[in-house]
Parts: C-alpha cells; structure tokens; sequence
C-alpha cells in the first residue's frame, strides 16, 4: 500500500539536462513548468532551484531504478508505489499490468484457467489533455497509432494461464486490490463479490479498462512533452504521438473457475 511519501510524488517526471534546466529556470515564459508539482521538471545532475526537497526523493527513486537519464520522461506506475514507466512504454505497460492485476485476483478467488481474447485501443478526435487539443485524422497518425499499440499489446497478452484450482479467498483479493490501488475499480470488485457467498461464478467474459487508473498520469507528462523547449526537441516524440490518438484500451478475457 501506498505511504503518504509516495502519494505526494508526482505524475510525471522531467529529468532536464542541467543546461535545458537552467533555460526553463530564467525563462519568464518557461519557469511555471518548475511550479507543477503534478508534473515536475528535475535537473539530470545539478541542485533543483524549485521543490528541492521533493526533486532529491524523485532523483533516489530514479537512481534505484536506473532512471536517471537526461532528457527522460517518465510517467508513474499508478499500480506500483514509488515506480515510473519510461514515457515511450508507459500506455501498454500499464495496460499490461492491469491485465495482470485481474489475473492475480482472479487466481485468489479460485480461478482454473484466465485467457486473452483481445485488446482495442480507441481513436480519440482529440488529445487527452484538455488544453493541448491536438486534433488526430482519422486514417491519419492516430489510426497508425493505436493499431501500434494494439498489436504490441497482443503480443504480450497472448496465451492463456491455467491454475489447479481452488476456494475462493476473496479477502485476499480485496487485500491484494487495495496494494495495487485498485480498489475503487467496480468490475473487479464485482468479480470479487460473485465468487462470495452461495451460488459462485463459474464462467466471465470480461472487457476490462486498460488506461483508466493511467489517464491522469499519461496526461500530465504529455502537458510536459508539448510545452516549450521540450516539445521542440521531440521529448517523448512516440508517447505524444500514442496518447494524443487514444481514448481508451480495452482488454477482453475469459475467466474459468
């Protein structure tokens, strides 16, 4: 479960090089991107002149994960406290770590077999970011875009995973829900609430969200990515161009118990 440290990190993380830094410091026009502390820019190597505190905790947390790389930007595992995802693989990670939650809870609640079936990622006309408004063609850079996505994301959820078996421990699958700040997802606490009690669940094809708990998270590092100095220089050029096209994925399964 999450700590009151790692609840106050932020969405989305910068890693400037100390030049780009020091730009957007004595930028009257740049220096607001310094005060967000939803998505925060941090020198690569040189003392953060705004949030100095906060900046060192991010800079140990990106340290320990060999994330500490100039001109990275990184978007927060909404799953995993203290854990971000490079921006260019953030969409189908998360995605790929939800489905993953679904199977762990499906196992505790007895589950016999978990199969893929399918993964649609939806066009969007405009971008998540209320603000930026980057309007996608469709058949244009958007459509490329989510069938990217959805063909990277069925390469890693192919197949099935079978389990002996067993009774259902739905205590242990709430318990495990709200480790993985997953609590508040109504499908999974449905499924948790058929496999309770009398006359249980045997068979659920389910269309489960893949960016729900994400989307937030994915917004904010693209307000970092299409402001300024940091959209001209292309950082996160293919997370841009992949969530500006998306609204949404969705991860269809058949669970047996």
């Amino acid at each position: 479960m999450e700590s009151q440290s790692d609840r106050t990190l932020p969405r989305s993380v910068l890693v400037a090089e100390d030049s780009f830094y020091r730009e957007i410091l004595h930028s009257s026009d740049l220096v607001a991107m310094l005060d967000n502390r939803d998505a925060m820019v941090i020198p690569a190597s040189g003392r953060a002149e705004v949030y100095e505190k906060e900046s060192a905790a991010i800079r140990a947390v990106l340290v320990s994960a060999g994330q500490l790389i100039p001109n990275a930007l990184l978007v927060r595992n909404p799953y995993e406290a203290a854990s971000y995802e490079f921006a260019a693989d953030a969409v189908e990670a998360f995605s790929n770590a939800k489905y993953h939650a679904l199977a762990n809870v499906a196992r505790l609640l007895g589950a016999r077999e978990i199969k893929f079936v399918d993964a649609q990622a939806d066009q969007s006309s405009s971008s998540w970011a209320a603000d930026v408004m980057a309007k996608i063609p469709i058949g244009g850079g958007g459509s490329k875009a989510t069938n990217d996505v959805t063909k990277k994301l069925e390469k890693k959820l192919e197949g099935s995973m079978t389990f002996p078996g067993g009774e259902p421990a739905p205590a242990d699958a709430l318990a495990y829900l709200r480790r993985r700040n997953l609590s508040n997802d109504q499908q999974l606490q449905d499924l948790v609430e058929m496999r309770t009690g009398t006359n249980l669940i045997s068979h659920y094809r389910m269309r489960l969200s893949g960016t729900r708990e994400s989307a937030a998270n994915l917004e904010s590092a693209l307000n970092i990515a299409n402001v300024g100095p940091a959209k001209a220089i292309s950082i996160g050029g293919n997370f841009t161009k992949t969530a500006d096209a998306l609204s949404s994925i969705e991860i269809t399964t058949e669970i047996t118990f």
